[in-house]
């Protein structure tokens, strides 16, 4: 009869762990997609470079998408209407590892200026079992100014 209760006790324990798991874990899945969501957009930070371009808009977007995919990134999101271009996230490292997204941002000034806004986002995660895997994007300046400076030389090229 001991045991029977015992093990009873311990099941209905269990239970109640596992049941009472089951928010957390809505919470990191939320938390989760509420930072790659995060990493998706260009925030005005330290790590934002902006200049400005002689181009006409049509011209300066075309110009900056073949960059782009020309720098080996392939563009994740990215429409003339918005202004706005994203990479996909570039990941390197196999134990830590790094991924690289870069948006950049148009921004229509008149004819014949457009600004340019370019950021690197960097985010750093290890493969263990962590209920965190990945850090919160940072904005790197110093590579978000050799970007800029790649860009700029390849309008000013055109």
């Amino acid at each position: 009869m001991f045991l029977n209760q015992r093990a009873a006790i311990s099941a209905s324990a269990f239970v109640a762990a596992t049941l009472s798991l089951q928010p957390a874990m809505a919470q990191r899945h939320e938390r989760k997609l509420a930072q790659l969501e995060q990493s998706a957009q260009a925030t005005l930070d330290a790590g934002v470079v902006t200049f400005q371009s002689p181009l006409h808009y049509d011209k300066c977007f075309d110009a900056v998408s073949d960059y782009l995919k020309g720098y080996r990134c392939e563009i994740e999101s990215g429409t003339k209407e918005t202004g706005a271009s994203v990479t996909a996230m570039e990941i390197t490292g196999k134990y830590t590892q790094t991924g690289t997204r870069i948006p950049v941002t148009l921004i229509k000034n008149s004819e014949t200026r457009t600004s340019v806004r370019v950021a690197v986002a960097v985010q750093k995660r290890k493969k263990l079992l962590q209920t965190e895997p990945c850090s919160e994007p940072k904005l790197d300046d110093t590579p978000s100014r050799k970007a800029a400076a790649d860009i700029d030389e390849a309008l000013r090229t055109l």
